[in-house]
């Protein structure tokens, strides 16, 4: 759910350019209008349909239910969904970024390199899996044949409707086939990237450095720290 959360986030700074809708409400001149929110409602749907890899139809399927319908491990995912729950999420997070952009947390250079580093794993996620997902068919008969073999392994899914059985037949030859894709996938990511080492550059002598990235400015504001406590507990000279 967090991964949806920051995927949401970043969706958030996108406006639909010739927004014609009926307008919800402003915060601080920041229109809410039918079509924004709609439109970032599908893209957490489309969001956690792919970083979760959960069938986008199954995942509708899911939320358009009642929850005491729902299977218990898919029922936080259905009351997150929920129209009224998912616009009161959507407002709190852009009341939250439209105060952090004006007191210029957003602006911090530190800030500004993490959403950097979220951003390159949000696409390298999707990237990868839209890759994976075009090297796989699935075949209704293969379905069907998953299907029955779950079935053999498993007496309460005999119980299940044929055509929910097909799905997470479906779902579990999608996960398989995903794992014997994803090395041939890399491959080829590698293989479209053009590489250039600098000779003159140890890479094995860096990487096998005990020090750390970073770890030098945690040492700076610990000095720090104990500095400032260390005055604050001095007794006051007579």
């Amino acid at each position: 759910m967090k991964k949806l959360i920051i995927s949401s986030l970043l969706f958030l700074s996108f406006l639909n350019c010739g927004d014609n809708s009926e307008l919800i409400e402003s915060l601080n001149g920041e229109k809410i209008t039918v079509k924004r929110f709609e439109s970032s409602y599908e893209a957490a749907i489309e969001t956690m349909s792919r970083m979760q890899n959960i069938e986008k139809k199954n995942l509708l399927e899911f939320i358009s239910k009642d929850i005491d319908e729902v299977p218990e491990q898919f029922q936080a995912l259905n009351y997150q969904f929920q129209k009224k729950n998912f616009y009161d999420n959507y407002r709190q997070m852009l009341m939250t970024k439209l105060a952090a952009e004006k007191s210029g947390f957003t602006s911090r250079q530190d800030i500004k390199e993490i959403l950097e580093q979220v951003q390159m794993q949000t696409i390298t996620q999707l990237y990868i899996q839209e890759q994976v997902e075009k090297r796989i068919k699935i075949t209704e008969d293969e379905a069907k044949a998953e299907c029955a073999r779950l079935r053999g392994q498993n007496a309460q899914l005999a119980a299940m409707p044929i055509d929910k059985c097909v799905m997470l037949g479906r779902g579990t030859i999608k996960r398989n086939k995903s794992q014997e894709v994803l090395p041939k996938v890399m491959e080829r990511i590698k293989e479209g990237v053009s590489i250039k080492h600098n000779e003159k550059f140890d890479l094995d002598a860096y990487l096998a450095s005990e020090s750390l990235p970073g770890m030098d400015k945690v040492d700076s504001k610990e000095e720090s720290s104990d500095s400032k406590d260390s005055d604050s507990k001095e007794e006051p000279k007579p």
